[in-house]
């Protein structure tokens, strides 16, 4: 069977990837950290991640930022951070020891010193509240650069343009009219969100070399123009993040991601040997049912990792609260402790998240045959077959609708609340004691929908939804709502994350570093001591 001419193009890009790779020397000197820091550093990391809920692939980048976040406080990002950054990334264990090239730190340096400059430009040019935001959000796109650099993501890129090439032509809107460019860009967004899980700072910072090309090697005179430039493309590119009809899009394409993530994962697993793979049809449909039926057994168990990580984070900040707020105030305030409303509130979170995980159905026979199928076409059918984006709603537009809706939502709101604040108080749940029960059971509500979602990865084939299921959407639609309000308040405002990050990481790191060296001393002293004559 012939290849389509997207896939024809796919492997040659693949093909200079792999050649690039071959041709690169092997470095002989390579970063080597101390196994003991490092043990000590990666049991930090588990401990900070657990109290700060990010996807599991996110974590490198996070630890970048966090790092230059720190720093940019208390300094200013000096090229001469690079190595210490590396090698702490290591220690961490996001990066392999012993076979990072040393000439990486140059690279990293060089990144840390563009971003300088911009800053102070940035500083120069713009105010207050302004400047904070523009701060912030270049802190991200510089911490995506360098993770970009140590960590290349060519194949991934390659898939992306890929699937963007073979699919912008597939798409039709009704409902509503969209501009060709912003067509683009949010077909863009919605790949890349979609095959490798990209949050809006990873697509901030593919949006920015877009808008300024060259960016990467930027010299003195590209750095001025982004500055003079920056707050105009700081807009537009918040604009395309939150454009009303992307999550339309996303659900349009749905099907058509899963086939480009199982080729992607094709081709990250068999490198250099999948242009034999994609000659031959019956060989590639066996590997990919393989790794389908693989994808799912790691499904399950990515599910039961994030809902015990869930579990920690809400039962160490359950325990926290119950010892700084709920049991002080029982004692002192109302003078007497009641032992069941405290042991609902530290026992009913984590128990709920555990019954979610356990309630969840993967996927079936008849959704891996899809796969298969959707995948050949792709391989070697050139899809022919439109993509439909249905742009309006389903519901009428106008102000005196809109308040019907949102007025018999705020009731339902109100029905679903004051039944759980009714069954509270027969309970005996204090003010304190309810309002915590309230804050947690609407934060594992919205973490319990993140972690479905996280099932419905792969899966092409929607169950109708019953009537029980129709219910227990419809009734904890406000529950959920509210829990998605406070998990993004709650990110801006979380103490235990701040106390970790400003006040015992920085001095932390410190100790290990130093310590680190000294390791290092010890070590020439042994080896002094064995060559002396």
């Amino acid at each position: 069977m012939e290849l389509s001419p997207d896939i024809v193009k796919l492997y040659q890009n693949l093909d200079r990837i792999y050649k690039r790779k071959r041709a690169i020397k092997e470095e002989e000197n390579k970063i080597e950290v101390e196994d003991i820091t490092s043990r000590v550093t990666f049991v930090y990391e588990k401990l900070r991640n657990s109290v700060d809920f990010k996807e599991a692939h996110l974590l490198r980048r996070f630890a970048i930022e966090r790092n230059l976040r720190r720093r940019l406080i208390v300094e200013t990002l000096k090229p001469q951070i690079a190595k210490n950054l590396v090698e702490d990334l290591i220690r961490s264990r996001y990066l392999p020891n012993k076979e990072i090239p040393e000439t990486m730190i140059v690279g990293v340096a060089k990144i840390i010193k563009k971003y300088q400059e911009l800053f102070e430009l940035l500083h120069e040019l713009y105010h207050g509240k302004e400047r904070k935001q523009f701060f912030d959000w270049i802190i991200g796109i510089e911490a995506c650069e360098i993770d970009m650099l140590l960590t290349p993501e060519n194949v991934e890129d390659s898939v992306i343009e890929a699937m963007y090439e073979m699919t912008k032509s597939r798409i039709k809107f009704s409902g509503d009219t969209l501009k060709n460019r912003e067509k683009n860009v949010q077909l863009y967004i919605a790949i890349h969100k979609s095959i490798v899980k990209s949050d809006d700072t990873i697509i901030s910072y593919h949006l920015f070399n877009l808008y300024f090309p060259g960016w990467l090697e930027a010299d003195d005179k590209l750095i001025n123009i982004t500055a003079s430039n920056f707050a105009a493309v700081y807009k537009t590119i918040h604009r395309h993040l939150k454009h009303p009809y992307q999550r339309k899009l996303l659900a349009a394409v749905r099907e058509e991601v899963v086939t480009f993530k199982i080729l992607h994962e094709l081709i990250v697993q068999e490198e250099e040997k999948i242009s034999d793979l994609l000659t031959h049809p019956d060989e590639l449909e066996a590997a990919a049912k393989i790794l389908i039926n693989k994808r799912y057994k790691l499904i399950r168990r990515k599910i039961s990792q994030s809902s015990l990580r869930a579990i920690i984070y809400i039962f160490i900040t359950k325990m926290v609260l119950a010892l700084v707020l709920e049991l002080p105030y029982e004692i002192y305030i109302l003078e007497h402790i009641n032992y069941l409303p405290i042991t609902i509130n530290v026992v009913f979170p984590p128990l709920l998240m555990f019954l979610v995980a356990l309630t969840i159905i993967p996927p079936t026979k008849e959704n891996t045959s899809k796969i298969l199928d959707n995948l050949k076409n792709v391989v070697y059918g050139n899809p022919s077959k439109s993509i439909l984006c249905k742009l309006s709603n389903k519901y009428r537009q106008n102000w005196s609708f809109k308040t019907f809706y949102y007025s018999m939502f705020t009731i339902l709101y109100i029905i679903v609340f004051g039944v759980i604040i009714s069954g509270l108080r027969q309970l005996e749940f204090n003010l304190l004691s309810g309002a915590l029960f309230l804050f947690f059971l609407t934060m594992v509500s919205f973490f319990a929908l993140k972690i479905r979602n996280t099932a419905k990865e792969y899966k092409v084939l929607q169950r109708k939804v019953g009537l029980i299921a129709f219910f227990i959407d419809f009734f904890s639609l406000p529950i959920v709502s509210a829990g998605r309000w406070l998990s993004t308040k709650f990110k801006k405002i979380n103490v235990f994350a701040f106390v970790m990050d400003y006040i015992i990481e920085a001095p932390f790191k410190i100790f290990i570093a130093a310590f680190e060296e000294w390791l290092g001393f010890l070590k020439d002293q042994k080896e002094n001591m064995y060559h002396e004559e």
